[in-house]
This record gives C-alpha cells, structure tokens and sequence, in this order.
C-alpha cells in the first residue's frame, strides 16, 4: 500500500513540475498564455498528498520494523548472556577436567615408576634365588661329602673299637682252657670284621647287618633301630 502512494505521488507531483515548464517554455512565444489553474494545482495537491500518506505509512512500516528489529535485538542480547553463562560454566568444566587429568597422568607416572620398581627388586629377587640355590646345591654336595666322611671316621672308629675289644679278649682269656681259647678266637675274628658301607656288606653277602653280627657298626645302622644295611 505504501508503495502505490509513492508511486502515485511521485508520478502526479513529476506531472505537475513538467507541465509547469512545459508552460514556461510555450510562455516565451506567446506571452498571453495562462496556466492552467485547474490542472496544475490539483496534480501538484495530489501529489503532496500521496506523498505524505506514502511517508506516513512508510515511517509506521520502518518504525515497526524497527521494533521488531528492537525486540529481535534484546531476545539476541538475552540468549548472548545466556550462552556467555553457558561458556563461562563450560570454561570451568573444561579448567577441572584439565586439572583431574593432569592429576592422573601424575598419578599414571606414579604407578609406572613402582611396576619399573617392583620389576626391578622382582630381577633382583630371580638373581638372589639362583644364587641361594647355587649354595643350596653346593651345601648338599659339601653335605654329602660330610656324610662319607662320618661314615669313614665311624667305621674307623668302629674298627679300633674291635681291635681294643679283640686285644682285651685275648689278654684276659690267655690262661683259659681250650675251649675257652678256641671261642675267645673265634669272637675275636668275628669282631675284626669291618664294612666300609652298605655297598661292602652287600658284596659280602652280609646285608641286612644285625648289631651282634660280625662287621656291625653305627655307621651302618643310621635309624638306630639295630638293623644296619636294611
């Protein structure tokens, strides 16, 4: 609607202008020419009238665009400061997560430090247990030769142990009787019998040895029950 007054006004107010020169120009060769009163002021009236209801329809159409631009404008001001609320609170989630992660990557390198540390005493761990074994394995072997050695001083023993028993036998049965002589040999020969280990007594086919038996010895009989070489 605006705009068909404007055009109106426009084209009745340029009308009324160009048939006011146009009389001018036609003026100057015939000086008694006379404007025309009826057609000049009423276009030039029309004209400024529909300029004027142009205008002021064209200023309510720009002042209501103005305040819905207004209104548009405070419901953008609005939503601003809400998403700068929004922003300021995602700026501190954003400061926290930042801060819990900078605190688990601590606490990340922590733990890797104690598995380094933990692999580490577990390697020393491996190397003190071959080296307790390795000892362990020498202790038995110097064990087991202990073993042989007791075994030999036992039956060492054992042996000048009948030899001592042998001579008193014979120094106090040597004005016996014949009989007597004949047994006292025969327990002094008895007594002399002496096995290294098991393995002699077994080659001799004396295996298991009793105590009594010829050859007995604790050295042989380690339980102590009186039934060496069992």
């Amino acid at each position: 609607m605006a705009n068909f007054f404007v055009l109106m006004g426009f084209f009745t107010f340029t009308f009324a202008i160009l048939y006011l020169i146009i009389h001018f120009v036609k003026k100057r060769k015939d000086k008694e020419r006379v404007l025309s009163k009826k057609i000049f002021y009423p276009t030039l009236f029309c004209g400024f009238l529909s300029l004027s209801i142009s205008g002021a329809f064209l200023d309510t159409t720009y002042q209501g665009k103005l305040n819905t631009a207004l209104e548009d404008n405070k419901e953008l001001t609005s939503e601003n400061k809400k998403y700068k609320k929004e922003n300021s609170k995602l700026q501190e989630e954003i400061k926290e997560l930042e801060t819990k992660l900078e605190k688990t990557s601590d606490e990340i390198t922590e733990y890797e430090d104690e598995i380094t540390t933990l692999e580490e005493k577990e390697s020393d761990f491996s190397s003190e247990k071959e080296i307790l074994e390795d000892k362990v394995s020498d202790l038995k072997e110097n064990n087991s030769k202990l073993e042989n050695k007791v075994d030999d001083l036992e039956g060492k023993l054992s042996e000048a142990k009948a030899s001592a028993s042998s001579s008193n036998s014979s120094a106090n049965q040597s004005s016996g009787s014949g009989t007597s002589s004949t047994s006292s040999g025969n327990t002094s020969s008895n007594s002399n019998t002496y096995y290294k280990n098991c393995d002699a007594a077994r080659q001799a086919g004396a295996a298991p040895v009793r105590e009594g038996d010829p050859g007995y010895g604790r050295h042989l009989d380690r339980d102590g029950d009186g039934i060496g070489c069992e």
